[in-house]
């Protein structure tokens, strides 16, 4: 299983998005970085389970922190990223 780096967005608002991946390819854990700066507000980081478990891994006033959160819970992770 690993971390990779989707490069598809939805709706031009997800700014990071990591799958966490078997190797069949079934998509395990969704990791996003999401901007609401085009409504004023800040980056959330949070991941998301097929099942449809939410955490909210924490909210941040620029996407540098967002994205340093993210890769903080990447490398957190028992499993390693295929992203360089």
């Amino acid at each position: 299983m690993h971390w990779t780096r989707r490069r598809d967005l939805e709706g031009g608002k997800e700014l990071g998005i990591w799958l966490l991946v078997d190797d069949e390819g079934t998509v395990e854990e969704e990791l996003y970085v999401e901007s609401h700066e085009y409504r004023g507000g800040g980056f959330d980081v949070y991941t998301a389970t097929p099942d449809g478990e939410w955490t909210h891994e924490g909210e941040f006033e620029d996407a540098k922190a967002a994205f340093e959160r993210a890769l903080d819970a990447i490398d957190e992770s028992p499993h390693p990223s295929a992203t360089p």
